[in-house]
């Protein structure tokens, strides 16, 4: 019995010596545009409709302001509204190179563009081609106004192509993202013909 007490330390730095947890390693961030991109999201979850205009650059700003304030849209659960969670599950650079490609060439003009490839959660209302149930795959483009990185743009990407020109995560999900989304580029095609 007088062995036990000394025991407890040593399984104490014993236990404290194990590895901890990894996290996937798809998911390595190292994106300096992840403060802006973290506060995007915290605020779509958090429904801060005021807010989010605020982290867009002016001209987007601007077009984004009526957006929020129709009642109508929030009604209808249209665009962001349609948004019930979020969460930032990781980040990463694209080089402007690389990802400008997918871009309009606005954002050329834009003072010192720079390209983050995110992976965000969602729970929706219903499912779109912009908001899916689970991980959602898009750029999230921004600028610098003064002195202060804003959003510019948000579109959605390629993300076979970005897996296989070695930008993507890689994940299982993210390699059904594209089928996940085209059903409802279809259906709403197909409701429209006559």
């Amino acid at each position: 019995m007088t062995k036990l007490p000394y025991l407890f330390p040593f399984l104490f730095l014993l236990i404290l010596s194990l590895p901890a947890p990894a996290t996937n390693p798809a998911f390595a961030t190292g994106d300096p545009n992840e403060p802006i991109v973290r506060q995007y999201i915290e605020s779509i979850n958090a429904k801060d409709w005021n807010g989010i205009p605020a982290l867009w650059i002016k001209s987007q700003r601007e077009m984004l302001a009526p957006f929020f304030n129709g009642k109508r849209n929030a009604q209808r659960k249209a665009g962001l509204f349609n948004i019930k969670q979020a969460a930032l599950v990781s980040s990463r650079p694209i080089p402007y190179e690389y990802g400008s490609q997918f871009l309009p060439s606005f954002i050329d003009s834009l003072p010192d563009p720079q390209i983050s490839y995110v992976a965000v959660y969602y729970q929706v209302h219903r499912e779109d081609k912009y908001h899916l149930n689970g991980v959602n795959y898009f750029f999230i483009v921004t600028a610098n106004e003064n002195g202060n990185r804003r959003i510019a743009l948000t579109p959605h990407v390629p993300t076979d192509q970005l897996i296989s020109d070695g930008y993507g995560f890689g994940t299982p999900d993210e390699k059904s993202y594209r089928e996940r989304r085209i059903k409802y580029v279809r259906n709403r095609d197909s409701k429209r013909q006559p």
